[in-house]
């Protein structure tokens, strides 16, 4: 994605080094959380990339990711493959550094840990959790034949979706019994996208793509019950609609949901706002720090009882019970430790082959 200089924005791109994708798994008795994306996951892996003003230790924002959140509330070991500006699948929609090396895609990121980790003890496929986050870096590099029409909506979404599902049944084959994937979050309500009134152009997009893919993991889902707890796909477009609406916003203290708070100027000179963490989005495409402050703790909840359901009260209970509205780089649980209450939300799991089916009373499935 190109500033009004020229450069690279990472919104879901980034200068990263295929190389380093090697990740091979600790051997210790504590679950993993293993996370495979693009920006809206990478927790500094593109570093170099988002060495800006403002942006936090390579993140693709001003603070902590959601996923940092959710490792921590379920007390496990944090192992994240996501890299910024990863697409699907190279082979549908390549994704290159600005010096032509080629990005890790979601499927490169799979068989790389799958190659790098080939003997997962029982323990770990029976407790450690995945979780997936891909598909909006393949809406940006095809939105506009998509949108004329050039591009046949219909076939795209069928093959990312195919590419995402044999993926998954690639990790459910190894033996993984808990995959979580998250659908496409609301595209259409970036700053990139409403400064430019095409909000209504890429909506279609966006649940064309999300229908096709639940159809093609729903197919996954049957064939794999007796050998997984469970494949399940989360909603975070819901999430973020949800979170988008007046009262949650006010929940979280943010005073700003349609404009960026890290812009670049023709120059190329940054502008940054004095209060980024009021600020739905950081820069034109990805979030700030408090609503990966709430995807973080949904996580949490939906990972322990994949059937609970989030709705408006439910963000705004997050948001309370965990006082996201005072929270920022230095203030979160992350840095403070979890409090008591905040640990009733999302109880402490065990680390027993039921790790995944303890159930809470928050609910996590966003209507």
């Amino acid at each position: 994605m190109k500033l009004a200089n020229g450069s690279t924005l990472l919104g879901w791109a980034s200068v990263l080094v295929y190389a380093s994708v090697t990740i091979a798994a600790p051997v210790t008795t504590v679950p993993n959380f293993i996370v495979f994306g693009n920006s809206l996951s990478d927790t500094g892996k593109a570093t170099d990339a988002m060495d800006r003003e403002g942006y936090f230790g390579g993140r693709a924002s001003n603070s902590y990711m959601w996923n940092e959140y959710t490792a921590k509330l379920l007390g496990m070991n944090l192992i994240n493959l996501a890299y910024g500006g990863a697409t699907t699948n190279n082979d549908i929609s390549p994704a290159l550094n600005s010096d032509n090396t080629t990005i890790p895609s979601f499927h490169d990121q799979v068989v790389s840990w799958i190659n790098d980790n080939p003997n997962p003890s029982q323990f770990h496929l029976n407790n450690d959790v995945i979780e997936i986050e891909i598909g909006g870096n393949d809406i940006l590099h095809s939105v506009t034949d998509l949108v004329t029409g050039t591009l046949d909506l219909t076939k795209f979404a069928a093959e990312l979706a195919k590419s995402i599902a044999t993926d998954i049944q690639l990790l459910a084959g190894v033996g993984y019994k808990n995959i979580n994937l998250w659908n496409l979050p609301a595209v259409d309500k970036t700053p990139i996208v409403t400064s430019l009134n095409a909000g209504q152009f890429i909506k279609p997009v966006v649940e064309a793509i999300n229908a096709a893919t639940k159809s093609y993991v729903d197919a996954v889902i049957s064939s794999n019950v007796a050998q997984t707890k469970g494949i399940h796909i989360f909603d975070l477009n819901g999430l973020m609609s949800l979170a988008l609406q007046p009262s949650a916003l006010a929940a979280l203290d943010v005073t700003d949901s349609t404009t960026a708070c890290y812009t670049e100027g023709s120059d190329g000179n940054p502008s940054i706002c004095s209060n980024p963490d009021q600020h739905f989005f950081f820069d034109i495409v990805h979030p700030a720090s408090r609503m990966h402050y709430l995807w973080g703790v949904a996580a949490a909840v939906l990972t322990q009882d994949p059937n609970a359901t989030i709705d408006i009260n439910k963000v705004i209970s997050i948001a309370e019970n965990f006082d996201i509205a005072q929270s920022d780089r230095q203030n979160n649980i992350i840095v403070d430790g979890i409090t008591p209450s905040e640990s009733e939300v999302v109880p402490a799991p065990s680390e027993t082959d039921d790790y995944t089916t303890s159930p809470t009373s928050v609910p996590g499935k966003c209507h």
